[in-house]
């Protein structure tokens, strides 16, 4: 295996439990009565255990960022309403357009995505 295979393997799994960190910190739920991601979630543990086998890393961060992007999606709408309401500053038209959540999991789903491509890459 060459060096930069192996960096980018080491890449592609920091980035998997960066998403991880993330998703616990937010207290993600796939769905409204989901469990919270934590150790009761499957992949939790193949996103976060050093002994977890590449393709099992993999599997966990396709589905987890499927889930990620269907939330992101619910919360876009939610802030795209309450900035309808409110009707914030935003002369360069530069502000996110989602809540708080939202921006979250859309940097969640960035994680997740650069960590797909990494790992499919040395695949």
């Amino acid at each position: 295996m060459t060096h930069s295979h192996e960096q980018n393997l080491r890449n592609a799994r920091e980035l998997t439990r960066l998403a991880a960190q993330w998703l616990r910190v937010i207290s993600f739920a796939a769905f409204p009565g989901a469990p919270v991601f934590s150790a009761s979630v499957c992949h939790y543990h193949a996103m976060l255990d050093p002994a977890t086998s590449d393709a099992d890393r993999l599997s966990a961060c396709r589905a987890m960022h499927e889930c990620v992007l269907r939330r992101a999606d619910v919360e876009d709408l939610e802030g795209q309403s309450k900035r309808l309401r409110d009707r914030p500053v935003d002369p360069y038209g530069a502000h996110w357009h989602t809540t708080s959540d939202g921006a979250a999991l859309w940097m969640i789903a960035h994680l997740l995505s650069c960590a797909i491509r990494g790992f499919e890459a040395q695949a």
